[in-house]
């Protein structure tokens, strides 16, 4: 799973984001012109906002953007306007959910957790015969179930969330791993061999120079 946290309080933002990287990617950013360029760029899971972003009530202005995107990301407001009015403000413009300031680490996990599992909760999609289920990230044809690794499991359900679009090994990379720098390409290229031994038909389509994308064999 990958986050975005908008937070331009730096200690906070700090704090949070390395206890949120115990267990996911977080891209901690301080400019709304920043994370609206990284929304453009990457594909999130779940997006964090503070809605006061260098003494402007700016930050929820991301909403729609993220929501334009793809419907699926998970929202959460986070900030020290905690009133039922700006709550509900908060929720009409497309939040998922709003967690006031001052907030528990371990709370903010469980949200993120809470809110990924109900947006994920999609129908199967089957493509020539494999069916894939996207919330319990599980595999099957003609009633045999597909094992794949969970570094194999989350680069093809990142794939598959991209249907038809081509993904560089940049941005698989980026989506994948803590440190993408220290990763080499060829890594992505081994680990898609691996996907393709195991499934029945052809439908990883490599597009050279480009990148990968999922697509009917």
């Amino acid at each position: 799973m990958r986050i975005l946290m908008l937070e331009d309080d730096l200690k906070l933002s700090a704090l949070v984001t390395a206890y949120l990287q115990q267990h996911y990617v977080v891209d901690a950013l301080s400019s709304i012109d920043e994370a609206g360029d990284y929304i453009d760029q990457f594909h999130y899971d779940v997006v964090l906002l503070d809605r006061n972003i260098n003494g402007a009530d700016i930050g929820m202005s991301l909403i729609q953007k993220v929501k334009a995107k793809n419907m699926q990301t998970g929202v959460i407001v986070i900030s020290a306007y905690d009133t039922i009015a700006d709550k509900i403000s908060g929720l009409n413009l497309g939040a998922d959910d709003y967690l006031d300031k001052p907030f528990d680490n371990d709370e903010l996990l469980a949200r993120i957790n809470a809110l990924s599992r109900r947006n994920q909760n999609i129908a199967e999609i089957d493509i020539e015969g494999v069916k894939c289920d996207i919330g319990r990230k599980s595999m099957a044809y003609e009633g045999e179930s597909i094992k794949l690794t969970r570094k194999e499991s989350d680069l093809f359900f990142y794939l598959l969330q991209k249907q038809g679009a081509i993904v560089s090994k940049e941005e698989l990379l980026d989506a994948l791993y803590l440190n993408p720098q220290n990763i080499s390409s060829n890594t992505i290229d081994v680990t898609i061999g691996h996907i393709r031994k195991k499934l029945p038909v052809a439908i990883i389509k490599t597009v050279k120079t480009r990148g990968y994308t999922i697509e009917p064999a």
